[in-house]
């Protein structure tokens, strides 16, 4: 257990690409996590969705901490999910960087944001609700090799008075293959309702580097796809 910040820094396995060139919004699109990726039971979400419910995926004040969760990358591609329209809720964002150097100091800069200025970060939830989220332990061995490097981080959501039997958290994995980062986050009640976020991460990883190496990702055959909420 590390606390805060799991950070995970791999060398690169015998026989997996290393994306030099930086992918095109088309190609990461290809490469984003899609309606197969996920089991039974969860459905496409919107950013329209989520701004009408108020709710879903932080969406920090702290405009350096929107990094933890979005990129400004200006090559990227984005993707949401939801199990039921309560949540939980899965983002994920594929950015392509200007070049390899580029996209490590990328995840440098959010490791060190969250071991300072995102520590704690702030969001206004459905109907005005200032909540804040901190960071909290998460076991690194969990997450496995995933790219070449990767980071994971749990944020703990607090609100002053509130009596929810089951906390809600927000879990973020960040990992680079080459010159491109992946992003996966949940957020939700952390009960048995909550998706598998290793796993989502783990195809996500897969996925970009199937099309960083040129290769066409295909569904796994064992995904049962989605149904609608």
């Amino acid at each position: 257990m590390v606390a805060g910040i799991a950070m995970l820094s791999l060398a690169l396995a015998p026989g997996r690409p290393l994306a030099s060139d930086a992918l095109s919004e088309q190609q990461l699109r290809e490469a984003l996590l899609d309606a197969v990726d996920f089991p039974a039971g969860w459905a496409s979400d919107s950013e329209r969705s989520a701004a009408r419910r108020g709710f879903g995926v932080p969406d920090p004040s702290e405009s350096r901490c929107r990094e933890l969760f979005d990129t400004d990358a200006k090559t990227a591609a984005r993707a949401g999910f939801a199990r039921t329209r309560s949540g939980p809720f899965v983002t994920t964002v594929a950015a392509a960087h200007r070049d390899t150097d580029r996209a490590r100091r990328s995840l440098d800069a959010l490791r060190d944001a969250v071991d300072g200025a995102c520590r704690t970060f702030h969001a206004t939830e459905g109907g005005g609700e200032r909540v804040a989220y901190d960071a909290e332990r998460l076991d690194a061995a969990s997450v496995g090799e995933l790219g070449e490097e990767a980071l994971a981080v749990r944020f703990q959501r607090r609100v002053e008075g509130e009596s929810a039997t089951a906390p809600v958290v927000a879990d973020v994995v960040i990992a680079r293959v080459g010159a491109h980062t992946v992003r996966v986050a949940q957020a939700g009640r952390d009960d048995s309702g909550s998706g598998d976020i290793v796993a989502f991460a783990e195809r996500a990883v897969e996925k970009l580097e199937e099309v960083a190496a040129g290769r066409t990702a295909v569904p796994r055959p064992d995904q049962p796809g989605t149904t609608d909420l």
